[in-house]
């Protein structure tokens, strides 16, 4: 009995205690199919894109006040209030006539799937065709990503390079090179992380870059900023952003990518 009550005990610390071994984790919220059409006011619609057969992605899509205005496929960070809370933010830097798509990533919100590193970057593809085949404009939509979408923008847009469909230019927000992340799942906690890393397509990313940090960001230090600054090279800008944290960057944004 004593040895049964000693065993319980040790697997009790182990599950409350392996969390603290990881950095981040998935920060989800499902939302209902219902409270996601709610979001579909002003301009935005909601859109649901299929990338994978049995996987759909839930997105929120405003189009160019325009035929022919420009477009911007978002790349969000990880958050419990992805699609509501970045549309609020985009509102806040992205010009009124530009065209937005961005999407809650899987399992997020009313998302199918699990999130993975391969799965959300090849996940970009779809959503890069979508906004593609919508693009009127004679400037190629941009990518803009934040944070967890930093990482994951300068990936994919170092593949669209590679293929020729670069796309106007990149701006990352709150941008790291690495993030770590625990995985998904019941026993995500006992398991090695899920690494989105950018370090080595950094220095494939060819077209223009604006990267937007602020100085006293305690989740991504301003040194990872600089760092990927340097490795994809000159033509590249950091805009350092005084007293501004992880989350207070939107008016950077608007400053320094969108005036």
């Amino acid at each position: 009995m004593l040895i049964t009550v000693g065993l319980l005990l040790i697997v009790a610390l182990a599950w409350f205690a392996a969390p603290r071994l990881h950095r981040f984790a998935y920060w989800i919220d499902r939302k209902t199919e219902a409270e996601v059409d709610a979001m579909a006011t002003g301009r935005w619609r909601v859109e649901r894109l299929e990338v994978t057969p049995g996987v759909t992605l839930t997105g929120l899509v405003r189009d160019p006040a325009e035929p022919t205005g420009r477009w911007v496929l978002f790349v969000p960070g990880n958050s419990t209030a992805l699609l509501d809370g970045f549309r609020a933010e985009l509102e806040s830097c992205v010009p009124a006539d530009h065209g937005i798509a961005f999407f809650a990533y899987r399992g997020f919100e009313a998302s199918g799937g699990t999130p993975t590193p391969a799965d959300l970057l090849a996940d970009l593809d779809k959503q890069w065709q979508l906004v593609r085949a919508s693009n009127r404009s004679d400037v190629a939509p941009e990518v803009f990503g934040y944070s967890l979408g930093a990482v994951l923008a300068v990936q994919f847009t170092a593949q669209l390079c590679a293929r020729g469909e670069a796309p106007s230019r990149l701006v990352l927000a709150a941008a790291g090179e690495r993030i770590p992340i625990m995985r998904h799942g019941l026993f995500g906690r006992f398991l090695s992380d899920d690494v989105y890393d950018a370090t080595a397509a950094a220095a494939t990313v060819s077209c223009p870059v604006i990267i937007v940090h602020g100085a006293d960001d305690d989740a991504l230090p301003i040194a990872t900023a600089r760092s990927l600054r340097e490795r994809i090279g000159d033509h590249a800008t950091l805009h350092e952003l005084p007293g501004k944290g992880h989350t207070d960057v939107w008016s950077g944004v608007a400053q320094h990518a969108y005036q």
